[in-house]
C-alpha cells in the first residue's frame, strides 16, 4: 500500500482522532482513507448528474467539443 504524508493543523488532527474513535475506526489512517473514498465517490457521482442537468437545460451541447475534464473544471 502506498503512503502519503500531509501536514495538518493540530486542531484538525485532534478532530480526526476523535471522529475515528467515535465512528469505530481502528486508527486515524482508516478514517482518512474512508473519507477520501467517500469524497471520490461523491464527485464521480456528481459530475454525470450535473452534466445531464446542464445538457437538459441546453447549457452544454451533447456534441460539445470540450473534454469531460474541461466540463468538470467549469462545474467547480
Amino acid at each position: 500500500m502506498a503512503s502519503v504524508s500531509v501536514k495538518i493543523p493540530d486542531n484538525l488532527k485532534k478532530q480526526i482522532e476523535e471522529r475515528s474513535e467515535e465512528e469505530g475506526f481502528m486508527n486515524s489512517s482508516e478514517y482518512i482513507r474512508q473519507a477520501v473514498r467517500e469524497k471520490i465517490k461523491q464527485e464521480t457521482q456528481l459530475y454525470p448528474d450535473e452534466l445531464r442537468r446542464l445538457v437538459k437545460q441546453g447549457e452544454v451541447e451533447e456534441k460539445d467539443s470540450k473534454s469531460l475534464e474541461e466540463l468538470r473544471e467549469e462545474l467547480r
